[in-house]
């Protein structure tokens, strides 16, 4: 008798099991979401969506990631990312960072509850409802032809990352794409290849400046520039070179694509060429340059001599 009953309990919880399983099953092939992956942690789920990204982005993802801990801990479910939770954490954010900081940081949060939407763990992302901080408009580092000049002129002691940051004033591609340089995309005069960041694929052709910087590169066989794969290593390696300079600017390596957008720019080149050899998506990234330009046409109207009336 008591094996019997043993027997009938193992029974029960097995065909219990099954049902529950069943009854999973039937809400994911009709489009429900599973309570049990809603219940799953949020940071586990971010943390693996980063391990894949570029070093680059994956800075990036790391810091919100150390945010969202500082904020909530380790333990985050899919279900507790509600709008009040997000709310919150945007304030959290606000005492700690300006709003172009917090806007990237839950544009990677939004990026990860799309995903887990996708993949059926949520049917909904929270931060559709809310409204988010608004972009600040930043200036723009660049440097003018004597700047380059300069650099051109100095003796530092990476070549590389000196001839990277220049090919990109003279080319206007990204750091991560000029780390990902290699002698295979460049055929024909011109620079072929698929952006790391928006996944486009861009034609650039090559000035006789760019054509010089290659020249020099041919010492490296795959890769065009052996530089850092860090952009932090990579940024610091050119403050360092502008140190030994006169020029007195907030230089990094993007600096390097707003010179060569500017450059272009006060050439009197229009901006939806511009816009595509920059591979942007869209032109509204590129009208940036010209509001630029405007405002060194304003500066230069305006130091005219004051004649007396």
């Amino acid at each position: 008798m008591i094996i019997k009953d043993v027997k009938k309990q193992k029974d029960r919880i097995i065909e219990n099991i099954r049902a529950k399983l069943e009854v999973e099953l039937g809400n994911y092939n009709n489009g429900l979401i599973s309570r049990q992956l809603q219940r799953g942690n949020f940071i586990t789920y971010f943390e693996h969506l980063s391990s894949k990204k570029q070093p680059n982005t994956k800075a990036t993802w790391d810091n919100t990631l150390k945010h969202i801990i500082e904020f909530q801990g380790k333990n985050l479910t899919f279900e507790e990312v509600t709008i009040v939770w997000v709310e919150n954490f945007i304030e959290y954010l606000r005492t700690k960072l300006s709003n172009n900081s917090i806007l990237t940081y839950i544009n990677k949060i939004n990026a990860t509850l799309n995903q887990a939407i996708k993949e059926k763990i949520i049917i909904e992302n929270p931060i559709k409802n809310i409204l988010k901080p608004r972009k600040e408009e930043t200036e723009i580092v660049y440097l003018n032809k004597d700047e380059i000049q300069e650099i051109i002129n100095l003796e530092f002691w990476d070549n590389d990352s000196k001839n990277a940051f220049l090919f990109g004033c003279y080319t206007g591609l990204r750091v991560s794409d000029i780390q990902n340089l290699k002698w295979k995309h460049i055929k024909e005069n011109k620079i072929q290849l698929v952006q790391t960041k928006t996944k486009n694929t861009v034609y650039i052709p090559l000035n006789p400046n760019a054509k010089i910087i290659l020249e020099k590169q041919k010492h490296n066989i795959e890769f065009v520039f052996n530089v850092s794969e860090h952009i932090s290593s990579i940024n610091r390696t050119i403050k360092k070179m502008i140190k030994q300079t006169n020029i007195n600017k907030h230089v990094h390596f993007h600096c390097s694509r707003h010179t060569f957008a500017t450059l272009l720019v006060s050439e009197g080149v229009d901006i939806f060429t511009i816009s595509k050899l920059m591979g942007h998506s869209d032109i509204k990234s590129t009208m940036v340059y010209a509001k630029v330009m405007d405002e060194k046409k304003e500066k230069a109207v305006n130091s005219m001599f004051n004649f007396e009336f």
